[in-house]
């Protein structure tokens, strides 16, 4: 077929366009118009300088194999670098079925010479990309920062184009927050559990659960508590109309540290609130037993030193800086009336069945005692205030309570725990085009729009859709820590069930153990591997000291087993059902490695003579009953030896007898530095004796009248 002048022309006219076409395609591809070649031919540079400062060292090596390989090693680099050619770097990740085009601009991140390199070529920090841990090959870069994975451009691969704003890169910390997608953490976990190499999320997670999130909001793992807050059914027994209303308005101006957020609500709305909840229950009279020591100054230096003896400071500050487990003390006065307090004291769980306050054993005359130094805790007089009677105020004050989500934190007469806030399941991944960001300036993006909304919430109100989240005061870092928990919370399906690695494995001991240690703020009286308070003995090695059936049966009703002229504190009563005291027992066993349940060892059956030598050791050679008492009788420095055999382990008794200063350092406990048969026969006494023979009880009791006659007569000739 001949083709006419016509399509000739049109025909020439193509083949010159495709053929200019083809060439400025080729000079786009070869050329430093593709962004990535650029910044790989910038990183040989660099590789270069550094391989060639690295030969200069290499040279002056001491000459050896050593030398050799690392020069050859070095030379080669050079060679190869010399005929780099720029390339798609692209690693195929079998396991996610996705791309990964990440390091053919971050060509350092497994180079520890990149280290002081900056941004695309440094070193990544940390152990993070282990071979061991998370293999570049296994893992790519996007399944922990997001992104797109095969993006060329800067915008394009870290999400900051408009078409990609589904999945933007998490960079710095904030990709922590895709290590829960391997790593579950949810509620049946510690509040105060550590992700290895994920402080940011930590932090972050620990300060959600601390401000009980949870309370408004569901999200899936996670279980709401039974309310952080106190019950306010029975409000006007414990504190003044006004007070309330104060507290209500600028909680912190009470408590520099609380939880109760604020509401930031108008005044007429605060005193209608008031009015409901002090309607739900009447006052205590103020004739009252509580009343009884307020004033004396006697009762008041007595009650002063109760709170310190009875350990009250290991959850409580005075100081007003409200940095303990439990409220400061600092203005209690002003809060509560004597009849509360005094009833609190006896019975906390009489008033609030939740509250982790535990029962001190008070006895009445101690109470009143503490009352009276507690009356005084205040900055400024309390003038009463009758609460309202107005029908109309306290049915909106009703509706208020409810609306407002007081119930998040508090139980309430009229209405169940929890309020009905967003689920945030999935908000680590919500769509932008899902949120309001109302007049607000920053850009649209979900990290800017969570960190904003943790921080000052009533920035996105609108008429159409007020907002009703309270502001929690988070400063500017807390503020990211939560941003990273929250954007943690996404549906993560593409994660095989072979990369799932619990790190803290619900339903065990250890996190049964942990949680019932957070909630009992143990650590606020005792240490517990090696951190935490010194008003009760150190437990980081209980598990091998004590028999797990003794600690049982003592958590579940402890006794005072130490002296009360040298350690006045006793272990308070926690209501510890059998199977919670089980599980503490067995997560000591776990902490310090010995068997659970540990099985006593048979009574060892002894000589006469053997017998006579072991009470000589324990009564004469080093008078063990002049610092522990038997029965309440002995001395009184030391724990009441009455059940040893009972409480300890055999051999954790045999080594503490040779070495006690290994266990405490400060121990009173002397080092007697025994001979190995005076070890052996003191531990085999220790564990077989539950009753003292009765012969050799009478030469202890003639031993003991003998030393009080002496201090009587010591006395006697010193007057």
């Amino acid at each position: 077929m001949k083709l006419s002048f016509k399509d000739t022309k049109l025909l020439l006219i193509c083949s010159v366009a495709l053929l200019v076409l083809t060439i400025l395609m080729f000079l786009f591809e070869f050329e430093t118009t593709r962004p990535w070649k650029g910044i790989q031919r910038d990183f040989v540079k660099i590789d270069k300088q550094l391989t060639e400062e690295a030969l200069v060292k290499a040279q002056a090596l001491p000459d050896g194999e050593a030398k050799t390989e690392e020069i050859k090693r070095l030379t080669k680099h050079t060679e190869e670098l010399d005929s780099f050619m720029p390339i798609i770097k692209q690693t195929w990740l079998t396991h996610f079925n996705t791309a990964d085009r990440c390091t053919t601009c971050h060509l350092g991140i497994e180079a520890p010479q990149f280290a002081n390199a900056e941004q695309p070529f440094t070193t990544h920090p940390g152990k993070h990309i282990d071979p061991a841990r998370h293999s570049i090959d296994s893992f790519g870069c996007v399944i922990c920062h997001e992104g797109q994975p095969v993006g060329l451009t800067v915008d394009e691969a870290h999400g900051h184009i408009h078409h990609n704003w589904m999945t933007p890169l998490l960079a710095g910390k904030r990709a922590e927050s895709s290590c829960e997608a391997c790593h579950p953490m949810g509620s049946d976990i510690a509040k105060d559990a550590v992700l290895p190499d994920a402080p940011s999320f930590t932090a972050g997670r620990s300060l959600y659960l601390a401000t009980n999130c949870l309370g408004c909001h569901v999200a899936k793992g996670y279980e709401r508590d039974a309310g952080i807050g106190p019950t306010l059914t029975k409000l006007s027994t414990k504190a003044d109309p006004s007070w309330t209303a104060s507290w209500i308005k600028k909680p912190t101006e009470f408590l520099a540290k609380t939880a109760m957020p604020d509401f930031e609500l108008e005044d007429e709305k605060i005193t209608a609130i008031t009015a409901y909840l002090h309607s739900l229950a009447k006052t205590e009279s103020t004739n009252s037993i509580a009343r009884k020591n307020i004033g004396n100054k006697d009762a008041i230096e007595r009650g002063k030193a109760s709170l310190t003896d009875l350990g009250c400071l290991g959850c409580h500050t005075e100081d007003g800086k409200d940095t303990g487990f439990g409220p400061d003390l600092k203005r209690v006065a002003e809060k509560t009336t004597p009849e509360w307090l005094f009833a609190w004291i006896e019975d906390p769980k009489k008033y609030w069945p939740e509250t982790n306050m535990p029962n001190l054993r008070v006895p009445e005359d101690e109470a009143q005692d503490l009352v009276a130094y507690l009356s005084t805790l205040k900055s400024q007089e309390v003038t009463a205030s009758e609460p309202s009677m107005d029908k109309e105020l306290i049915e909106k004050g009703m509706l208020l309570a409810k609306d407002t989500g007081c119930t998040g934190c508090h139980s309430i007469a009229d209405f169940g725990l929890g309020y009905n806030a967003p689920a945030h399941d999935g908000i680590g991944q919500k769509r932008v085009d899902e949120l309001v960001f109302a007049d607000t300036k920053i850009n649209h993006t979900l990290a800017d729009w969570l960190q904003l909304k943790v921080r000052t919430p009533r920035s996105f109100n609108t008429k159409e859709m007020p907002t009703l989240m309270p502001n929690f005061g988070l400063s500017e870092e807390e503020a990211e820590d939560m941003l990273t928990f929250l954007l943690s919370i996404r549906n993560r399906n593409n994660i095989p069930t072979e990369f799932i690695k619990t790190l803290e494995t619900p339903g065990t001991a250890k996190t049964m153990g942990e949680i019932l240690i957070q909630e009992n703020n143990c650590t606020g009286c005792h240490k517990i591997k090696g951190e935490g308070g010194t008003v009760g003995p150190d437990l980081s090695f209980q598990g091998q000291r004590i028999n797990p059936k003794w600690m049982t049966n003592f958590l579940m009703a402890p006794t005072k087993i130490r002296p009360e002229g040298i350690e006045p504190t006793r272990m308070p009563t926690f209501n510890f059902t059998a199977e919670e005291a089980s599980t503490l027992s067995a997560y000591f066993a776990e902490q310090s490695e010995v068997s659970y349940p540990y099985y006593e060892p048979a009574k060892k059956e002894f000589a006469a003579a053997d017998r006579e030598k072991a009470w000589k050791i324990y009564f004469q050679t080093f008078s063990c009953q002049s610092c522990h008492a038997w029965n309440g009788q002995g001395g009184i420095i030391g724990p009441d030896q009455s059940d040893l055999a009972k409480r300890l382990r055999a051999d954790w008794v045999k080594k503490y007898l040779a070495d006690p200063q290994k266990f405490i350092a400060d121990v009173q406990m002397p080092n007697f530095e025994m001979y190995p048969d005076e070890l052996e026969i003191l531990t085999d006494l220790i564990m077989s004796f539950n009753e003292i023979p009765a012969s050799v009880w009478e030469q202890i009791k003639k031993r003991w009248d003998d030393e009080e006659l002496a201090k009587q007569a010591a006395a006697m000739s010193a007057e």
